[in-house]
């Protein structure tokens, strides 16, 4: 049945449960008329006693009760009628009976009306009421009875009647139940349709949502919600293939540029110095380029593992600022490391590493010269907080949602000099989520900005009395 479509599925399953509920109900129906065709029968019989037992009450003899009996029993449309003395002696007997004697059957006197079913070849079964009545002339044995074979040919004839009529019924409610699965599985294929219509080149288009509160509406919602998260990410794939053509294609074309103009003429000393310098910076460039695109490429496809040994973060963050110490005095920015609690976290020292290397750097290309960057280091309850503050130019509000974003520049003029591609950030993100933390931005233009990274820690740490240790510009 699972090969089959849903529309026959639903109508197979209709048409069995109808099945099953149109037995259920023949079976019923045929059980209660019995049951109540039988006492209807019952309580025929016992007013046919009782009338023969006052005709018995009243007669002065046995002759007079034979005399009176004869006038009103022998004759009878439905029942048929034995009065025996308990010695099996017939008194009456009701004209339709032969041979009375094989019909007499031995009855409890202690039951005032006794009803049982009997067969009697070759006339078939008989419902038959009996009892013991006392006379003027001797107690005396009354056997009232009916024929249930008229009952039994109606019963066969509604039977034959339910056989017929089942079959028919359940055609017909396959038939129908066939037509409603369609009619209500026909949005589907509206939606399947509209579905298969959309490709990759249209992926602004929607499917129509008739009815939002029902499951065919929530189905139409959760595709187009599918298709729009697609979208998005189809955009950004573009986004990023047309940025990282754009960054590779910049330092390709100054590599060809150094290297055409010193084949052109012959050159000094000097001036092949130059050229080989140009082109080594942007050959190193282009490798960093490289570099980052493929680690992005490999954390998307999430191949890029990610190694949990215990990490002093302490060190760890004095590391980094030890080697980006030079450059920050380059561009006359003080670094200062304040309340460096000790501690570790779960991680790949080398991973761990590049984050705070990219967002220090960042911090220290942002700040003006004579401006600062603190480093702050605190456990709260099971997370190491890092927390790196410049006072810098800031970040316009509605750029921070997509700082985060790969080759997103917030304002060219900031990194003119700075020579990145704007991948910093999003690799600092990749490797902090893959460490299962959070890193977030705050920033006031003008102010300054600060990033606050959060990772798991193994252990608590003390912060230490004013424990400082400062950089400053030599």
């Amino acid at each position: 049945m699972t090969r089959l479509s849903i529309r026959w599925r639903l109508t197979l399953w209709y048409g069995i449960a109808l099945a099953v509920m149109l037995c259920g109900f023949c079976l019923l129906l045929h059980l209660l008329l019995w049951q109540q065709v039988m006492a209807r029968t019952d309580a025929g019989l016992r007013e046919e006693v009782k009338e023969i037992s006052q005709e018995i009450a009243l007669a002065e003899n046995a002759s007079a009760f034979r005399a009176a009996a004869e006038a009103r029993f022998t004759q009878h449309s439905f029942y048929e009628f034995l009065v025996s003395d308990p010695q099996g002696q017939v008194i009456f007997a009701s004209s339709d009976l032969r041979s009375p004697h094989q019909w007499s059957v031995g009855i409890d006197e202690r039951t005032p009306i006794e009803f049982i079913t009997h067969n009697l070849d070759p006339r078939g079964p008989y419902r038959m009421a009996r009892s013991c009545v006392s006379s003027r002339f001797g107690t005396l044995n009354v056997q009232v009875m009916r024929s249930l074979m008229p009952i039994y040919a109606d019963l066969n004839a509604l039977q034959w009647v339910m056989a017929g009529l089942m079959p028919l019924s359940i055609v017909l409610a396959l038939a129908i139940g066939h037509f409603l699965a369609g009619k209500v599985l026909a949005p589907v294929q509206r939606v399947v349709d509209a579905a298969n219509s959309i490709e990759i080149s249209c992926l602004d288009r929607r499917i129509e949502v008739v009815n939002p509160h029902d499951e065919i509406g929530k189905l139409a919602a959760a595709l187009n919600s599918l298709i729009a998260r697609l979208e998005q990410a189809v955009t950004e794939i573009r986004r990023f293939t047309a940025d990282a053509s754009h960054e590779i294609r910049t330092p390709i074309a100054a590599l060809r540029t150094e290297a055409e103009t010193a084949l052109r003429l012959p050159r000094s000393t000097e001036e092949y110095a130059h050229a080989l310098t140009v082109i080594v910076e942007e050959a190193t460039r282009l490798g960093r380029l490289t570099d980052q695109l493929l680690h992005l490429s490999r954390h998307d496809a999430g191949i890029t593992g990610c190694v949990y040994d215990p990490v002093p973060l302490d060190a760890l963050l004095q590391d980094v600022v030890d080697q980006l110490q030079s450059f920050a005095i380059d561009r006359g920015v003080t670094l200062y490391c304040e309340n460096l609690a000790p501690g570790e976290v779960l991680g790949d020292d080398i991973r761990l590493s590049q984050v705070l290397f990219n967002v220090i750097e960042n911090a220290i290309k942002y700040t003006p010269t004579g401006g600062r960057v603190d480093m702050r280091l605190r456990f709260a309850e099971r997370w190491a907080v890092v927390e790196v503050e410049d006072s810098g130019i800031g970040i316009p509000t509605e750029d921070l949602p997509r700082l985060f974003e790969r080759f997103y520049r917030v304002d060219p003029s900031r990194q003119s000099d700075s020579g990145g591609a704007g991948l910093g950030l999003a690799i600092a993100k990749a490797a902090v989520l893959a460490h299962q933390g959070t890193i977030d931005v705050s920033s006031q233009p003008g102010v300054g900005t600060t990033v606050i990274i959060r990772l798991p820690a193994t252990s608590g740490g003390k912060v230490p009395d004013s424990t400082r240790a400062e950089y400053v510009q030599t």
